[in-house]
């Protein structure tokens, strides 16, 4: 069996509301929680920005309420993580992109 590793990329940013994301090679059914925290913490121990769940999985788009404690954080670490152990995470400007 092949594993693929699930990984997104941020697709816009409304600085200080949320910031809309797509998936990739992501598990179906599965309920992930957002996490944000600063830069390079992986998101790990992150306040709880909502959950996303994967559907059928591999690509959708997401978007996920950025919360007050990070409002003004210049940079965010953003993590998606399942109880069933998955999880993705990566990072982005907190100010409106496109």
């Amino acid at each position: 069996p092949t594993f693929a590793i699930p990984t997104f990329t941020v697709v816009s940013v409304v600085g200080g509301q949320n910031v809309t994301i797509r998936t990739a090679n992501f598990p179906a059914n599965q309920t992930f929680t957002a996490l944000m925290g600063p830069i390079g913490s992986m998101g790990v121990g992150g306040v709880q920005a909502g959950t996303v769940n994967s559907g059928a999985g591999g690509v959708f788009t997401a978007t996920i309420p950025i919360p007050a404690a990070h409002a003004t954080t210049p940079q965010i670490a953003l993590r998606l993580q399942s109880p069933a152990g998955y999880y993705s995470f990566g990072w982005f400007y907190n100010n409106t992109s496109p």
